[in-house]
């Protein structure tokens, strides 16, 4: 079970940078905001429909990659930013495509879901977007700090 996490850890990463827009719709508070926007039948099955299109395109991604990719991204010597380099630059003409694809794609669901959305349903995302802002701004202040003081203190 351990070696599974530590696997999967990278990937999920390099997924991170490649679906940066993808994640705001897979998180657990997207999913309570999405029950309070009371969606509609033609809503939730778009939702349903990008869901399954960010499965389907991770899984063409994953099946693309090479031993000589999957082991950098299982190279834990690497820092995270190292890893994504190395693999940002080991990626194919054929997978560079597969992700400008599914960015396309992607962006393309979401505008069509967007078209859908009401001028409530509109207001109560951007409020919740927001929101989330600010506790990043906050968050990342904070660790700034915290790393400054460390710094000072040695």
């Amino acid at each position: 079970m351990k070696i599974k996490t530590n696997t999967m850890k990278p990937f999920k990463i390099i997924i991170a940078i490649i679906f940066t827009l993808l994640l705001s719709v897979s998180n657990t508070h997207a999913q309570q905001s999405v029950k309070e926007l009371n969606l509609t039948n033609e809503q939730k099955q778009l939702l349903k429909a990008q869901k399954q299109l960010i499965k389907k395109n991770r899984a063409a991604f994953k099946a693309s990659l090479s031993t000589e990719q999957l082991a950098i991204l299982k190279n834990n010597s690497l820092s995270k930013i190292e890893r994504q380099q190395a693999l940002k630059s080991s990626l194919s003409n054929s997978q560079k495509k597969i992700i400008t694809q599914n960015n396309v794609s992607v962006k393309n669901a979401k505008k069509q879901f967007r078209a859908t959305l009401s001028k409530n349903q509109r207001k109560q995302l951007k409020n919740r977007f927001k929101g989330k802002q600010r506790s990043v701004k906050k968050n990342v202040k904070k660790s700034l700090r915290n790393k400054i003081k460390k710094n000072r203190g040695n």
